[in-house]
C-alpha cells in the first residue's frame, strides 16, 4: 500500500463521463507510484473510450495530453460573479 502522506510525488488517473443527467460523474483510481505508471493505465482507458485525466497530489497535471486547469473553475468563476 502507498503511502499517500509521503514527500515523494504519487499519481493517479481520473476518468470523466456522463451517466444520462446533465453532471459529469468524476471516480478517482488508486494512487501509482510513478507517474508513467499511471499515464500507462490512462492511455490503457483512453484506448477503450474513456475521457481520462492524470492527477498528482499536489493536483490534476494531464487531461488527454496536455497541461490541465482548475477542476473547479466553473463554479469559481460563477461565484465570484455574484459577489
Amino acid at each position: 500500500m502507498i503511502d499517500c502522506n509521503q514527500d515523494s510525488h504519487v499519481y493517479r488517473v481520473v476518468t470523466t463521463y456522463r451517466n444520462g443527467s446533465t453532471r459529469p460523474v468524476v471516480e478517482r483510481g488508486p494512487w501509482h507510484p510513478s507517474r508513467k505508471i499511471a499515464e500507462d493505465w490512462a492511455e490503457t482507458l483512453r484506448v477503450h473510450g474513456y475521457a481520462v485525466s492524470v492527477e498528482s497530489q499536489s493536483g490534476m497535471i494531464d487531461v488527454g495530453g496536455g497541461v490541465a486547469g482548475d477542476d473547479n473553475g466553473d463554479l469559481m468563476s460563477a461565484l465570484a460573479s455574484m459577489a
